[in-house]
């Protein structure tokens, strides 16, 4: 064998290590989160027709029910059981900052749920420029949109 093909051989694996121990991880985690959401749908005596794992965030909808699930290690309340039948409204909330480039930056992105009957408004973050996991505030957009639309047409009317 050639040297100079087995130190590019070597050199290869060395570079493509960390990027495959990366992206084994973080399927080991969410595989591990969908498991949890899965147990918790099934606790609660819920089949999951819509699930989604981004980041630190899982959710799970079931849309007989209509019922959302959120898991989210980074908040006080790690699992939330959501009735969207006492639920009003749903949006999506976004701060900005505007740059010199004129260019806005997100720098907090959410979904916020008003409570039919009370006041109380719940929120799911999908982003937050302080918290070092999140990914592409873009990204995080899209998914937020993609879940507030089907949050809309899961809403009790």
């Amino acid at each position: 064998m050639d040297k100079s093909l087995m130190i590019g051989t070597l050199l290869f694996f060395i570079f493509m290590f960390p990027i495959i121990y990366v992206l084994l991880n973080q399927r080991s985690k969410e595989a591990k989160l969908k498991k949890e959401l899965i147990e918790l749908a099934s606790t609660n005596d819920l089949k999951l027709d819509k699930f989604e794992t981004s980041g630190h965030l899982t959710l799970g909808l079931d849309s007989t029910k209509k019922v959302l699930l959120v898991l989210d290690p980074k908040m006080d309340v790690d699992r939330r059981i959501i009735d969207l039948k006492k639920i009003s409204q749903v949006r999506i909330t976004k701060n900005t900052l505007r740059e010199q480039s004129r260019k806005e930056r997100i720098i907090h992105l959410g979904l916020e749920l008003a409570d039919r009957d009370t006041s109380k408004i719940t929120e799911i973050i999908f982003y937050d420029e302080d918290d070092h996991d999140s990914t592409d505030a873009e990204i995080r957009l899209n998914e937020a949109k993609r879940w507030d639309d089907l949050l809309q047409k899961n809403l009790a009317v």
